[in-house]
């Protein structure tokens, strides 16, 4: 039988009649216990995929808040974006400043995005630590809480 991570179990109620209960039993043990039945192999595939945009995107969020840190124009349009997934109502990203980027950074970009919009399960900042403050800084760095202001 499958291993299954308390936090990935979804509880379900079904109204099943008498007569098919224990039908219903031996059918339930097969779905839960059959790792070739396309029902696992789609839940498998699913959570593979998961588990990779959580790995590419944790990457290219370490390798942009580097180069949000640094001092090229490229530069300051990852921090404008870092700041915009940080708090996109306080820091409004133009989108066509992605045509300012290279192609590994715009990947990153995506890589980052698809992970925050699709399997968010934290903050961009909180994969850091002391992050907030780490955030506010290249904020402040880069002048964007004087413009957020105006």
């Amino acid at each position: 039988m499958n291993t299954f991570d308390p936090q990935q179990i979804l509880k379900i109620t079904v109204d099943v009649p008498a007569e098919k209960q224990e039908q219903f039993h031996r059918l339930w043990e097969r779905i839960l216990s059959d790792e070739a039945d396309p029902f696992n192999l789609q839940v498998h595939a699913a959570q593979k995929l998961r588990e990779d945009i959580k790995a590419e995107g944790g990457a290219a969020l370490k390798r942009l808040y580097e180069i949000a840190n640094g001092d090229t124009g490229q530069s300051g349009v990852v921090a404008r974006f870092l700041a915009g997934l940080y708090n996109g109502t306080r820091f409004q990203f133009d989108l066509t400043d992605f045509r300012r980027l290279d192609d590994a950074l715009f990947e990153d970009c995506m890589a980052l995005l698809r992970m925050d919009a699709r399997h968010c399960v934290q903050e961009v900042h909180t994969y850091f630590e002391d992050g907030g403050r780490k955030w506010e800084q290249m904020i402040s760095d880069w002048s964007m809480d004087k413009k957020s202001t105006s």
